[in-house]
């Protein structure tokens, strides 16, 4: 790139070898609206929320009259981080602003944002035929815009330098490359024929303001659900422009619920579902979809039509997931401790094969931790980890709660099968948390891990010292914000983890306990025993009728049945539902009667019997959803882990601090458990 004129924040100006640009009046001032709430009417859609505050929207306009050669001084370049994400996708904002459940203050600001957005030249498909965006290297971090007759380039914001570059904007008006404040490492063009045009903007705009929100359909939700795999809530925020809590603001309220027919778990479980989509994916899946005529939205069929283009558009991005039944789908969002939203993770285990992250080794190469300046195993190794730990936490009741010929129960044992695979991979690395080793460098830790040399296998180069023995790699940190050296990264191959000496010094300096959460290491272990392919057997044998549950003992653990009613004298159901609140977690009401296919009166009249026998306690606790409980202490739980009788959780060995407990591990096949409940059940009333 030669060199060529810039401007700077300091001059304010920029010149070149052409004509110099005449200068225009000020822009005209933003529609008045209160632009301390960008972030939450943007929130989603947008990054760097502290970075949209007032002024953003002026700067929009003066980044426009900079680049088609209408301003001579440089724009504004703090405010709104990444906003050139919206050239070619303003079109997700323009479908928010149409949906219904948008507080009036937060409309008002998205179209203001389109007022302003459709006098601006990246409004305009001709101009934008002419742009780009990509990554520069600035040649000085002060020096970020430079125009000539040949068009300018505008880098819009400074959070990036070095070898990864920072965004630019750049519009040529002439053949040759225009002037560059740096070195071009990268660019594309941005979607010239995208949804929005300055008239369609500003129709859009006047409708809403005429009209109001356009009106909900849930038929056109259905359909979009239909049509994608996603959930029934998951389908119904994308529809409504996919309303988002990223940065802590007002979700859905009971009002907007309630006229899409969601509860306050399945909304939930729809944000989750939609939160794995990066707010660039978000804006090119919703950049196309308004008609070309904004007033259809108003019209009867219309937000069918739209549902028809965002799933149109879903699948050509995202493709189509596996159908999973609501009632399976109704059980996963009963389970927030599992760390992913539940329609995914039922979309992965309906069909296991189509998942990336269980049929293709990640690439775990250590790079440099842009945070701590240690290494970590990039983004396919965090996603990949993700993933199994999701199916980790979720076996148990995928297993426990859902009925033969389940879709999801069903793929679990082609999806562990997969999973040993990757497992099995001698060149995958996995984190794990070091237990003492803070402070430490690796230069003290050479004796811990005789015959370790340098890792030599890093994706890029690290900045600290290494060592690698051949299982376990040690990745030495920066210091924190106090100066200290932090914790060492810690990680390890499964594939060559077994009983040899180089394993037993991994077990010494990683956290093994399950306290808060199992290591690594702890659900590798588990994956590759004895109880995980027990369960993984009683799935694939198919042993339970079809529609049946493995948490009724009836059908598990019969014989179990018949000695408990022999020698209690009680009917068959009473020790039926005695067996399942000893033995399960949580044997709410709701789940012993899908599971027993009991009616209310006749669980009642059961319970009853229980409760005559001396068997158990009426009470009333809370998050138990069960109102009868066996004798002795209670331990609490917390929001991610459930209250449970002490007895029980000795059984299954949950742990327990002072009166809550915390993890909750697979206890082994159900039939086992329901004799071991049995065998070690409390005598005393």
């Amino acid at each position: 790139m030669p060199d060529s004129p810039i401007a700077t924040p300091d001059r304010h100006t920029a010149s070149g070898t052409g004509t110099a640009s005449a200068p225009v009046p000020a822009p005209a001032p933003a529609p008045a609206c209160n632009e301390n709430l960008l972030p939450a009417a943007l929130s989603g859609l947008i990054e760097g929320s502290g970075n949209w505050r007032p002024g953003t929207l002026a700067g929009f306009t003066e980044a426009g009259a900079y680049l088609t050669g209408q301003r001579t001084e440089a724009p504004v370049r703090w405010q709104g981080w990444n906003w050139h994400r919206f050239i070619g996708g303003i079109g997700a904002v323009a479908l928010r602003a149409t949906a219904f459940h948008v507080p009036d203050d937060l409309r008002a600001v998205q179209l203001a944002l389109l007022d302003v957005w459709s006098a601006t030249p990246f409004a305009d498909p001709e101009v934008r035929a002419r742009m780009r965006t990509g990554t520069i290297e600035l040649a000085d971090k002060d020096t970020y815009a430079a125009r000539d007759a040949r068009g300018a380039v505008f880098a819009p914001h400074g959070l990036g330098s070095g070898e990864e570059g920072q965004r630019f904007i750049e519009l040529r008006t002439a053949a040759p490359e225009p002037p560059a404040p740096g070195r071009v490492l990268s660019g594309e063009p941005v979607p010239a024929a995208s949804w929005e045009t300055p008239e369609r903007l500003r129709r859009l705009v006047g409708l809403v303001r005429e009209k109001g929100p356009a009106p909900w359909d849930r038929a056109a939700a259905a359909r979009l659900a239909g049509a994608t795999g996603l959930s029934r809530a998951g389908a119904a925020l994308l529809l409504a422009g996919i309303p988002d809590v990223a940065y802590g603001h007002r979700s859905l309220s009971s009002e907007a619920r309630k006229v899409m027919g969601l509860g306050q778990a399945e909304a939930a479980a729809g944000e989750r579902e939609l939160a794995a989509l990066r707010v660039s994916a978000r804006l090119a899946l919703l950049a196309d979809v308004l008609p070309e005529d904004p007033g259809q939205l108003w019209r009867e069929g219309g937000q069918l039509a739209l549902a028809e283009r965002i799933a149109d558009a879903w699948r050509a991005q995202q493709g189509v997931r596996p159908d999973v039944p609501e009632a399976t789908l109704a059980v996963a969002t009963e389970h927030t401790d599992v760390r992913m939203a539940p329609a995914a993770l039922c979309a992965v285990l309906a069909d296991p094969s189509r998942e990336p992250r269980l049929t293709r080794t990640p690439d775990t190469r250590l790079r440099v931790n842009r945070i701590s300046r240690g290494g970590w195993e990039g983004e396919e190794g965090f996603r990949f980890t993700e993933l199994m730990t999701a199916l980790c936490d979720a076996v148990d009741w995928i297993y426990a709660e859902l009925p033969e010929g389940d879709p999801v129960r069903g793929g679990v044992p082609e999806a562990i099968r997969l999973l040993r695979e990757r497992l099995a991979d001698p060149h995958l690395l996995l984190s794990a948390r070091g237990r003492s080793l803070r402070g430490r460098e690796v230069a003290t830790l050479l004796d811990t891990f005789p015959g370790a040399g340098p890792y030599l296998d890093a994706a890029e180069p690290l900045e600290h010292p290494t060592l690698d023995d051949g299982l376990v790699v040690v990745a030495e940190a920066g210091h924190d914000r106090r100066g200290d050296r932090e914790a060492p990264s810690v990680f390890f191959r499964p594939g060559r983890y077994g009983a040899d000496e180089r394993s037993r010094r991994l077990e010494s300096v990683i956290d093994t306990q399950p306290y808060p959460f199992p290591s690594h290491l702890a659900r590798v272990r588990w994956l590759r025993g004895p109880e995980c392919e027990r369960i993984v057997r009683r799935i694939a044998d198919r042993t339970l009728p079809p529609g049946g549950y493995e948490s009724d003992p009836r059908l598990s653990a019969p014989d179990v049945v018949e000695e408990a009613a022999a020698t209690t004298g009680l009917p068959e159901d009473a020790a039926t539902l005695y067996l399942q609140l000893l033995a399960l977690p949580v044997p709410t009401d709701r789940r012993i009667r899908r599971f027993n296919r009991w009616t209310p009166a006749h669980h009642k009249a059961v319970t009853s019997a229980l409760v005559e026998a001396g068997l158990v306690t009426p009470d009333r606790r809370a998050r138990a959803g069960r109102g009868v409980f066996l004798p002795g202490g209670w331990a609490r739980g917390d929001k991610f882990h459930p209250p449970m009788e002490t007895w029980k959780a000795r059984l299954l060995g949950v742990r327990v601090i002072g009166d809550k407990t915390y993890s909750v591990p697979v206890a082994g096949p159900l039939p086992e458990l329901f004799a071991r409940a049995w065998r070690d059940r409390p005598r005393e009333t």
